[in-house]
């Protein structure tokens, strides 16, 4: 969640090329997906208890910081009431603010988790792997779109059923279920040869359509092939730390209490407060991501000192 507020404060005074490269340095939000898979697959336990458990945590903290983006709104981009209660109506179906895409994801993950589980116990590895190379080849249709003619809307093709973000998701339980550093030395050199060339060559080749086609969303879209790959090597590499300093770990601990509750305030911090003060500044790459990142934290510290902890953080 950390990493994920520093791209969007920073992406903000970058081109296309430039958020890339940052995001492979320092991640990006599907990586949490992944992450999720690996943890919750396949769900231990009663799947009802799950769905309660998840539900109950995320579900508050979302809706009050969901009104609170709309008030904001309200207040400094003059909604009417009318306009305000219309956003609020579309709360289930459209976020409220930028970041929240990735709520409304994650709770689509928490509902098909139960069924998901059920398939990854009585399947094999290789249905699995199957059903991986069928999204990988889906995210690989934006590309192939610009030599061999497809619909222009990607849901009619043929694998429409396997775009998506769940990928992600299986993608995260597939790498941890079977570590790649347990797999033969082949096998190890093949996938790594396969991940660099379509992390690093692939968006080398595609600077010249975005120079000729005007494509920059193709450098960073979640959903393309060469984003895929850099966040399964990130996913790879992170999970091989077997251990961190005591004072990293204690400190990694304390804030990722506090993750949640930042995560869903620091569009507003950014928004409303970081980018009016600080945007003019030659220093507003370096500056932005601190103190968004610090007022965030502070503030959801404050909360948690409070009853209100449980609904807002």
């Amino acid at each position: 969640m950390i990493f994920v507020i520093i791209d969007h404060s920073i992406a903000y005074y970058l081109d296309a090329g430039d958020v890339t490269m940052m995001r492979i340095i320092v991640g990006d939000s599907v990586l949490f997906f992944m992450i999720s898979g690996a943890v919750l697959l396949p769900i231990k336990g009663d799947s009802n208890a799950f769905l309660i458990k998840r539900f109950h945590r995320i579900i508050p903290p979302f809706l009050i910081w969901s009104i609170v983006y709309l008030l904001l709104a309200w207040h400094f981009e003059d909604w009417t009431l009318g306009e305000l209660w219309k956003e609020v109506y579309s709360l289930p179906l459209k976020p409220s603010f930028t970041a929240a895409w990735f709520m409304y994801v994650l709770m689509g993950f928490y509902l098909i988790a139960p069924i998901m589980s059920v398939w990854l116990k009585n399947t094999s590895r290789r249905w699995v792997e199957y059903a991986l190379v069928l999204w990988a080849l889906s995210t690989m249709i934006p590309y192939a779109s610009y030599y061999v003619e497809f619909p222009q809307d990607i849901h009619d093709t043929m694998l429409s059923p396997f775009v998506g973000y769940l990928g992600y998701m299986l993608l995260g339980y597939y790498l941890y279920r079977y570590p790649l550093h347990e797999e033969s030395r082949r096998y190890r050199l093949i996938a790594w040869t396969v991940l660099i060339l379509l992390a690093v060559a692939l968006p080398i080749r595609l600077y010249f359509f975005t120079e000729k086609y005007g494509l920059t969303y193709m450098l960073y879209d979640d959903l393309h092939i060469n984003v895929v790959a850099y966040m399964a090597i990130y996913f790879v590499l992170i999970t091989q730390v077997k251990s961190l300093p005591k004072w990293i770990e204690k400190g990694v601990s304390r804030l990722a209490k506090l993750s949640f509750g930042i995560y869903l305030c620091h569009t507003a911090i950014f928004e409303y407060v970081v980018i009016p003060n600080f945007s003019q500044s030659q220093w507003a790459i370096f500056i932005a991501p601190v103190a968004t990142l610090l007022c965030s934290a502070v503030i959801i510290y404050l909360l948690s000192l409070t009853p209100m902890k449980r609904y807002v953080c």
